[in-house]
């Protein structure tokens, strides 16, 4: 049954990946730019460590996402107005426009399947996959993000 499981995962990161790409050709962003841009537009002027929390990542993955979303010109960091010593991560009018997206993004497609399940069944997918994503991390990754 394991390796079953473990086979369905990798298909479910597979398919990530291939809708990641499609996005990038289609929206000129991937799937975790968009990711980033969504917390971004739902915690303005977050920190980059709490995106990186909120993204259960490593603060160093949410920096070069972010730098990406700079570089195109979706977001901007800047300086706390209160505390200097803090970044702030904004949206810019087009990062904007890609937060609001919401056709063929992968939270479409997960909105859909949850959609046809019980809130049962969702309620146990979750706790199976949190269980999993903590079981799979390196425990010296697991230490980082923690």
């Amino acid at each position: 049954m394991a390796l079953e499981f473990t086979l369905d995962l990798w298909a479910l990161v597979h398919s990530l990946n291939a809708r990641s790409e499609w996005m990038h050709r289609t929206y000129g962003v991937t799937g975790p730019q968009r990711m980033l841009a969504r917390v971004i537009g739902l915690w303005p002027a977050c920190s980059p460590g709490e995106a990186a929390r909120l993204l259960r990542l490593h603060p160093a993955t949410v920096t070069r996402l972010a730098h990406g979303l700079e570089r195109l010109g979706l977001a901007r960091r800047a300086r706390d107005r209160s505390d200097a010593r803090r970044l702030c991560l904004t949206l810019t009018s087009r990062g904007r426009r890609i937060n609001a997206i919401r056709t063929g993004t992968v939270e479409q497609a997960v909105r859909r399947a949850l959609g046809r399940a019980g809130a049962p069944d969702v309620a146990a997918a979750r706790g199976v996959v949190q269980s999993l994503a903590s079981e799979i991390l390196p425990v010296e990754s697991r230490e980082e993000v923690a």
